[in-house]
């Protein structure tokens, strides 16, 4: 009875060990390697993206440039903030690439690590949902801008939602611009069903998807 004990206690120890969150380290973003100016003149709305998937390399320059810290130890990011509440949390989708397994992962801006919530890449994810375009789940990366406008206080709740997406536009244009730095094509995505996203992700109930953002390469 003790060893039958002691080997379902190991089995628990296990299984718990396996669902807990997997956290990886990125490395740091690399700067001054475009001007603004020229990041402005390649942005673009694309549709036709392919891979291969993306490399923690270039995740990690999309990821800081929407999200990041700018002032380490401030917590002050990239993107500002209405009274600096932050409401913004980011995350993303990808295929399996040689330096990260498939999966969604959440973007920890006071870690810049990223959290793996999730298995499954794009395909998986998304491409079952209602009204999914196709050609979303076959993008290599799939950034996922949600919201918890709560953080904002008060009782102002228009204020607070209004605070809150435009924030993920701010956010928006700061991943799409780092986009076109990286020679990578992308477009902000609607008609699709957020609401199936969010449980499809596993996002938390409080959170609420303002923004779509698929990227990848360009298909030519």
């Amino acid at each position: 009875m003790r060893a039958l004990a002691f080997s379902l206690l190991a089995t628990a120890l296990v299984a718990q060990e396996t669902q807990s969150p997997q956290t990886i380290k990125l490395p740091a973003p690399s700067l001054g390697s475009i001007s603004l100016e020229k990041a402005l003149k390649e942005r673009q709305s694309v549709r036709t993206l392919t891979g291969p998937a993306l490399s923690i390399d270039v995740l990690t320059q999309l990821l800081w440039s929407a999200q990041g810290e700018n002032r380490p130890g401030t917590g002050r990011r990239t993107v500002p903030s209405a009274s600096a509440r932050y409401p913004l949390e980011l995350y993303v989708i990808v295929a399996k690439s040689e330096t990260l397994p498939e999966g969604v992962y959440k973007y920890s801006t006071k870690d810049h690590t990223l959290i793996k919530i999730k298995d499954g890449g794009p395909e998986a994810i998304l491409g079952p949902l209602d009204r999914m375009q196709p050609w979303i789940p076959k993008s290599p990366a799939v950034f996922l801008m949600a919201g918890d406008s709560s953080r904002f206080g008060g009782n102002d709740a228009m204020r607070r939602e209004t605070n809150t997406y435009w924030e993920s536009g701010a956010a928006s244009q700061a991943l799409l611009l780092a986009v076109a730095g990286n020679g990578l094509g992308a477009t902000v995505v609607g008609g699709v069903n957020l609401d199936a996203v969010h449980a499809a992700a596993g996002l938390p109930a409080e959170e609420k998807i303002s923004v779509i953002i698929p990227v990848g390469r360009i298909a030519r």
